[in-house]
């Protein structure tokens, strides 16, 4: 098990589920209990952020994860660094450019985010 190699698989595939809008394989790669941080200050649980793919609500055109930091604690992956991407949302397409942590944790041998917060750039 390598905590790095693990996360850049786990997050590359959270990020393409959410591109590709796919709820149901989103939810494989983030706990029952997250807690997910928005630029905006608003606080989501994870059937929110569920929600908010399934339904279209938000809608990630693009996403790219650069400048990235791993470190473990335990059996807890906390990362760092900054996402990029094209997102649609109330109509309007825009750019986003936000630095993020992320604290993962390895469940079942699988590695599933538990939180998430950014700060937009």
């Amino acid at each position: 098990m390598n905590a790095t190699t693990d996360f850049e698989r786990a997050d590359a595939a959270r990020r393409a589920t959410m591109v590709a809008a796919d709820a149901a394989a989103l939810a494989a790669y983030l706990t029952e209990d997250l807690t997910w941080t928005h630029s905006s200050g608003r606080t989501d649980d994870r059937q929110a952020v569920l929600d908010t793919i399934a339904d279209g609500a938000v809608r990630y055109l693009s996403l790219e994860a650069t400048d990235v930091q791993v470190r473990t604690v335990g059996d807890a992956v906390i990362a760092t660094g900054e996402v990029a991407g094209r997102v649609r949302k109330d109509g309007q397409e825009r750019d986003l450019r936000n630095r993020f942590i992320s604290v993962w944790r390895y469940e079942a041998g699988a590695l599933r985010m538990m939180a998430w917060q950014s700060t937009g750039l």
